[in-house]
This record gives C-alpha cells, sequence and structure tokens, in this order.
C-alpha cells in the first residue's frame, strides 16, 4: 500500500487502513434490531400535552445523559432539532439501550426555562449534557447545574466561543479547508496562499494558515480581496504558492483565478482547496477543475441510513447524523468506562471515536476534529477521490 503522510494526518491511495478508534461498527450489522421508536416514547410525535414541548426518556441503562433541545422560533432550527433527536434517539434504540438512559427535554429560549432544564437534569445526575444551546445560553447551563462537573457537547462549529468544560461537535466549512489542506500537502503541496472575502472570513482563515503551518507547511499572509482583485504586494508570491486555499465567502472564485493568474502566472502543478460551498456555476468552471474538496456526508446513508429511514420514513440528514454520533460516542464510553466515561481524558481520547459521520476526536479548547473522504471538482460536480483514512 502506499500511502501519504503529513504530520497527524495519514492518507492511503490504495488498500485498507486498520480502525484504531471504537465502538460504532456494530451499527452496520443485521444483529441489531430497531426498536420502535413511536411506541417506546421516542423522540417523534410525542410531546407534553400542556405546553407542546417534548420531553420523553429512552433506554434503561444506569448512566444518564441529557439532551437539551432549545425551541427556536425560525422553522429551520426547529427541524434541525428534530432531526438530530432522532438521530440521537436512534443510536439508543440501536446501540445502547441497557447502557445509558437519555432524557431529551425541549425548553424555549427564555434564559430561566433553560436553567430549569439544565437543573433538573443535574438533580437527577446526568452525566453528560448534549444540547443545541448556543452562546450564553451555554453559561445558563452550566449555571443550572450549581457547579456540577458535567461535560456538555454542543451542536455548534469550531467558530464558536465555548465555556470551559463545553465541546463543539458540528464540523464548518472551514473544518474541511484544513481537512482539504492537508490532503493537498499529502500530494505534495507545501507553500500556501489563502484568499478571504472579508475581515471576518480573514479571521477565520488564519485558523486554516495555523493549522497548514502546524503540519509543516509554509502559509502567506492571508489575502483580504477587494472585489476580485488582490494588493499588489500579495502577488511577489503567487507563483511560488503551489496550494491556493478558497475561503468560503469568495464569490466566483473561478473569475477571481482567472483575473489573478493573468497577472502573476501560478506555480506548476497547483492545487487548489475549497468547500462545498461552492455554486453550480463553480462546479462548472475549467479553472477550478481538479479542486480538492472534503466532504463530512457521505457516511450517513451508509452507516445508519436505513435504520433511519425504517425508523422516521426519511433519509438521515448530517443533524441526525450528528445527534447519533454524541449520543453512540456516550454509550461507548460508558461501555468502557462506566462512571469515569466522562473524564477529560476520556473523552479527549487520541484514537478518536468512529461515528455516522466519519472518525472524529474531541480536543482541547473545547474544538472537534473530524476526517472526511475527499471529492474533486469535475465537469460540474463533486466526483468521489478518496476515502477518508481510518485514523486521526
Amino acid at each position: 500500500m502506499s500511502v501519504l503522510a503529513t504530520p497527524g494526518r495519514m492518507w492511503a491511495r490504495a488498500g485498507a487502513v486498520t480502525l484504531v478508534s471504537l465502538f460504532l461498527g456494530g451499527c452496520q450489522t443485521d444483529d441489531l434490531v430497531l426498536k420502535d421508536v413511536a411506541k417506546d416514547g421516542g423522540a417523534q410525535g410525542q410531546v407534553a400535552s400542556d405546553t407542546g414541548l417534548y420531553n420523553q426518556t429512552l433506554g434503561a441503562g444506569a448512566t444518564l445523559v441529557g439532551y437539551i433541545g432549545v425551541r427556536r422560533m425560525d422553522q429551520a432550527s426547529r427541524q434541525a432539532d428534530n432531526e438530530t433527536r432522532d438521530g440521537a434517539a436512534l443510536a439508543v434504540n440501536s446501540l445502547g439501550s441497557d447502557v445509558i438512559k437519555l432524557t431529551m427535554v425541549e425548553t424555549t429560549e427564555k434564559p430561566d426555562a433553560i436553567e430549569a432544564a439544565a437543573k433538573s437534569l443535574g438533580l437527577n445526575g446526568a452525566a453528560l449534557i448534549i444540547t443545541t444551546a448556543r452562546g450564553a445560553e451555554l453559561d445558563i447551563i452550566q449555571k443550572g447545574l450549581a457547579g456540577r462537573p458535567v461535560p456538555i457537547v454542543t451542536l455548534q462549529t469550531n467558530e464558536a466561543t465555548l465555556p470551559p468544560s463545553v465541546y463543539a461537535f458540528v464540523s464548518s466549512p472551514v473544518d474541511s479547508l484544513i481537512e482539504a489542506s492537508s490532503f493537498a500537502m499529502a500530494e505534495g503541496g507545501r507553500h500556501a496562499v489563502i484568499l478571504a472575502a472579508s475581515p471576518a472570513e480573514k479571521i477565520q482563515a488564519e485558523r486554516v494558515a495555523s493549522q497548514i503551518k502546524a503540519f509543516g507547511g509554509k502559509v502567506e499572509p492571508v489575502i483580504e480581496l477587494a472585489g476580485s482583485a488582490i494588493p499588489p504586494k500579495s502577488l511577489a508570491s503567487w507563483s511560488k504558492a503551489d496550494i491556493v486555499v478558497l475561503m468560503p465567502g469568495i464569490k466566483s472564485p473561478g473569475d477571481v483565478l482567472k483575473k489573478i493568474d493573468a497577472t502573476k502566472p501560478p506555480a506548476p502543478g497547483r492545487r487548489l482547496v475549497a468547500s462545498t460551498t461552492l455554486m453550480p456555476a463553480d462546479l462548472a468552471e475549467p479553472k477550478l477543475t481538479g479542486t480538492i474538496v472534503c466532504r463530512y456526508d457521505q457516511n450517513i446513508q451508509a452507516r445508519i441510513g436505513t435504520r433511519y429511514m425504517q425508523s422516521y420514513g426519511m433519509p438521515a440528514s448530517a443533524n441526525a447524523g450528528y445527534g447519533f454520533d454524541a449520543t453512540a460516542m456516550a454509550i461507548g464510553l460508558v461501555s468502557r468506562w462506566g462512571n469515569t466515561a466522562f473524564a477529560p481524558e476520556r473523552m479527549m481520547a487520541l484514537e478518536g471515536f468512529s461515528g455516522s459521520l466519519g472518525v472524529f476526536r474531541l480536543e482541547e479548547g473545547g474544538k472537534v476534529r473530524r476526517n472526511c473522504d475527499i471529492f474533486k471538482v469535475s465537469k460540474g460536480s463533486y466526483v468521489f477521490f478518496q476515502r477518508a483514512p481510518a485514523t486521526l
């Protein structure tokens, strides 16, 4: 097997890599019988009749895991929460109904309501909280826990500022650029330039830059575009860069590259890195052919799609995958470690966890790292190129 390696990452060109990580392989076997979630008080259809907010418990394990869903005003957030808790319910019913007890409660956005939900779970001995809460709401949950050392997994991205003992769980387009840049380096790239569309995006681009440096690459100062042009002083390094990272906010990146390349020729064999925010017109742009894109959403149907469809009558979404993975991580940890399952060293185990969205690891500072399948842009679409490595 030919293997390309970068610090912290191994990409195989052919063959299989042994999966070091744990716990979720069983969700693909035929011997697991999914309970009828609706009949067992599951995530669909059962709500408190007096308020319309759901409140249900699944499983009969000795360890209590709490799920706090914050009901938002917009329909998109409501739908995302429905899918996430359906995924969480699926994990309990198919992987660990005898390992954990999952209590899922919904609250309004009112601070006192969020605090009351957290207080109730804390008093009942919740060892872990999974939540859609965000921003100051996370501080309110910790206030409701009244000093109990309960870690929190929030369905937010690494861009969120989080209190101590709170872990982000959702991978963002910026995370995908980091992973795709790692692959570009595995293919031989060593000198990167990053194009950003705004001052705010420039801050996010700095995180990509720091990771490329951590992988051993050289990175030019992040370039903030003025329209589709770059400052003249930035042109000096253009022909040296063999990796160009396109931040998600850049509109018509093909036109941007054409304009810059016409002024300063690109380096031979240059690799382009982008995220799945590319528009259909971008995918059809010849200038972007071969662009490297990391996709996190490719494992869901293979891992949990059939069972999710049987239970809920619809394809499993990324939201469902996140709910499933967070809960399955909890089940795996409790199965292995019992009462010490949620100690920081357990949750941040270097080998990580294998889930419906790939292999992931929680890290210091409340960050999440997740691998992904690699696609390349060709003839108007994302074309599968290489499966995600089995380790981080």
